[in-house]
């Protein structure tokens, strides 16, 4: 963020963002990650750039009303789009559960082949602890594995919901308060974390919210609740 800061600085003392000063920038903020509050901040910062540079009085006058009218046309609330990989062995995917999870307000709606990592299950009962309604979509065969903690987060508020099927519920993706989707091939155990080649896709992208939405809840209506 401070780097970006620093270029932008430096790009308005002669009021011109040139192509090379656009690339420089383009660069810095395709090799950081930057959520919601600190792309808002950085638009916050453009205005306020321009406002201190400002020549007179009538100049600031304009840019307070352009930024007022930025923002009622593209209002806090509208996320921008973005898209982050992840991939295993390593902690990077797990570390995009468990962040989404720890940022969870409202809902969690999960779909996994297993869940073994109490890692994950922790964050997911502090979830529950919290007041997020979470939901579990999971393969039937799997909760009876040795160290599935399917059982346990029933136990612990979690609404579950299993397949009684000779085959698999072999899905990997969960749904955050209806904005965040996370998908992709890693298992929700520890031992993907540390020696499987796996991956995660993390995304805003309504469409592929929606789709994957209306997934889940066409499985949730088939599925029958754990009780046993």
């Amino acid at each position: 963020m401070k780097e970006i800061i620093e270029e932008l600085e430096k790009s308005i003392d002669d009021f011109v963002l040139s192509k090379f000063e656009k690339k420089i920038l383009a660069s810095k903020l395709e090799t950081k990650e930057f959520d919601k509050k600190d792309l808002l901040a950085l638009r916050k910062h453009l205005f306020e750039l321009a406002k201190t540079n400002s020549i007179d009085n009538k100049h600031k006058q304009l840019i307070q009303w352009l930024e007022e009218a930025n923002n009622l046309l593209l209002p806090n609330s509208i996320e921008p789009f973005y898209c982050h990989s992840y991939f295993s062995p390593g902690i990077d995917c797990l570390m995009a559960i468990n962040k989404q999870l720890s940022n969870c307000i409202e809902e969690a709606d999960i779909c996994v082949f297993t869940i073994s990592d109490d890692r994950i299950r922790d964050e997911i009962v502090k979830a529950i602890n919290r007041g997020v309604n979470v939901r579990i979509i999971s393969d039937d065969d799997k909760t009876m594995d040795k160290g599935s903690d399917i059982q346990f987060l029933s136990n612990n508020g979690a609404d579950v919901r299993i397949d009684h099927s000779p085959h698999h519920m072999h899905h990997k993706f969960a749904i955050f308060d209806n904005k965040v989707l996370l998908t992709g091939s890693y298992n929700w155990t520890r031992s993907a974390s540390e020696f499987n080649q796996e991956n995660i896709l993390e995304t805003n992208n309504s469409d592929a919210i929606s789709k994957y939405r209306n997934e889940f809840e066409r499985l949730w209506n088939q599925m029958y609740k754990l009780d046993y």
